[in-house]
């Protein structure tokens, strides 16, 4: 559906306007997808999110500043979301040997079989953007990079 039909906009200004406005309705579209579907197994976006970068160094340890950088929410409180990692059973914490000012974060076992559990599911959550063929999904990604700079 356009913009101007979800949002009751007879026209835009100019098409810049139209175009943050759609990113700004879209995003919150998709946090309304993400949202429930990611509560119902017992995590957060951003919790997932830093399993999974916590799964994409495994079994290395990741240190908390690396974690932030690579994270797609950056303004989420990293301490806050490894602590209630911790408190799950999915991650753990330890300081590291060799500079005891770091601190390195692993997933655990029990962390990798909850992401399995996500995978599976995943399936689920793309019929959701079922509108929109390969080629497109490749094309829009590409474009809000372009976007980005």
């Amino acid at each position: 559906m356009r913009i101007e039909d979800e949002i009751h906009q007879e026209e835009f200004k100019n098409d810049h306007r139209r175009l943050l406005a759609n990113l700004l309705f879209t995003n919150n579209w998709v946090n309304q997808q993400l949202m429930p579907f990611f509560k119902e197994l017992g995590l957060t976006l951003q919790q997932h999110n830093v399993l999974g970068i916590l799964r994409g160094q495994h079994p290395k340890p990741v240190c908390f500043g690396d974690i932030q950088n690579r994270m797609v929410d950056r303004n989420s409180n990293v301490t806050r979301l490894i602590d209630k990692l911790i408190e799950k059973g999915y991650a753990t914490r330890d300081i590291c040997a060799a500079n005891r000012r770091m601190i390195e974060v692993r997933v655990t076992e029990k962390g990798l079989q909850k992401l399995k559990q996500v995978d599976d599911k995943f399936p689920e959550l793309f019929a959701k953007f079922h509108n929109l063929s390969k080629e497109e999904a490749v094309l829009v990604s590409n474009m809000l990079d372009k976007l980005r700079g």
